[in-house]
């Protein structure tokens, strides 16, 4: 079987360990509020999930209304630092990234809004180093697992379904790549990564 000719990785939990409460106790403390506080006005409400499906496509809008959920008007320098401190880089997956993008085209897709895709150089540059090519589920009006948001991922791209192995941590977004026709692998640990990948037969 022909290697994949697009490997797509998520980012949270893949390429970085990922922990929200961190970010949420560095918001807290600009706002003077709880963490339990900043996670119910911004993430239990819906708005970061409305903002990921591409509610708030603007990267401003989605700032202002950012803020007055937190309570504090939080800048987009601000916003950043919060969220690349919450992010460890997964150094081995990384690596294994790299090898994998010098034997065919790789990207990042991560539910996220426009400040991310923006800022990656910032946010995550041991990502961006590795990797061109970076969608966020906000370009898409609809995000993971939803089928759709891999359909018109691949139909950006110029790719078949067929053609392209799909990364994930969450085993959800992976039967949504599925049910969308990729190929896919539910991401537990490097070492399962990396068995895959040989078998697939790339060289690692």
């Amino acid at each position: 079987m022909p290697l994949p000719q697009l490997v797509i990785f998520d980012m949270d939990d893949v390429l970085c360990h990922y922990d929200l409460g961190r970010r949420l106790r560095t918001l807290a403390a600009l706002a003077d509020v709880s963490a339990r506080d900043v996670r119910a006005a911004v993430w239990d409400s819906g708005f970061e999930e409305l903002a990921d499906a591409g509610g708030y496509s603007d990267p401003e809008i989605y700032l202002k209304e950012f803020g007055q959920r937190l309570g504090y008007p939080i800048t987009r320098e601000q916003w950043i630092e919060a969220r690349r401190i919450a992010m460890t880089p997964s150094i081995d997956v990384l690596a294994l990234a790299r090898k994998i993008g010098a034997q065919t085209s790789i990207a990042i897709y991560t539910n996220n809004g426009p400040i991310v895709k923006d800022n990656l150089d910032m946010l995550f540059p041991e990502a961006a180093a590795v990797f061109k090519d970076r969608f966020c589920s906000y370009q898409f009006g609809t995000k993971k697992p939803d089928p759709e948001a891999f359909t018109r991922l691949v139909n950006l791209v110029g790719r078949e379904p067929a053609q392209c192995w799909f990364i994930d941590d969450k085993k959800s977004n992976v039967q949504g790549a599925r049910m969308a026709g990729l190929r896919g692998h539910h991401f537990v640990n490097y070492q399962g990564l990396a068995a895959e990948a040989k078998a697939i037969g790339f060289e690692i």
